[in-house]
């Protein structure tokens, strides 16, 4: 009886710690910080090579950026990537996307791929 009274107790700590995990997120100040930051970074890569990035990862191989940092949304698992896609699609990823293609009247643009909204109302893809 009482393994199974300390295996349910364990079960509802994981339940509740899981809950807790996908409800939390960053808060739109540091998300935006961030989103500048990278934002910042396709910026100097365009200045010092006269051109948008064709994938953002050159960003990161030219040294423009360290390393992508990690955004964590509510209803979203953290990730530390950017999505390279053709148009500003949004996908409800969670994650920095990149419109990479020069066809696109988006194109270099860098967005958050959230159809979610922040603490105050806004669709964090807006930003």
């Amino acid at each position: 009886m009482k393994r199974k009274t300390l295996i349910g107790l364990i079960s509802a700590a994981a339940v509740l710690a899981a809950g807790r995990y996908v409800y939390s997120g960053m808060g739109a100040a540091e998300v935006l910080r961030k989103l500048a930051g990278i934002r910042l970074s396709a910026e100097l890569f365009r200045q010092e090579h006269k051109r948008l990035p064709r994938s953002f990862a050159e960003t990161l191989s030219a040294g423009s950026l360290e390393e992508v940092p990690r955004l964590k949304l509510r209803w979203h698992p953290a990730r530390s990537s950017v999505r390279d896609t053709a148009s500003m699609t949004i996908r409800d990823t969670g994650a920095w996307a990149y419109v990479n293609d020069p066809a696109s009247p988006d194109y270099g643009l860098l967005y958050i791929d959230c159809a979610h909204r922040d603490e105050k109302g806004r669709f964090w893809s807006e930003f």
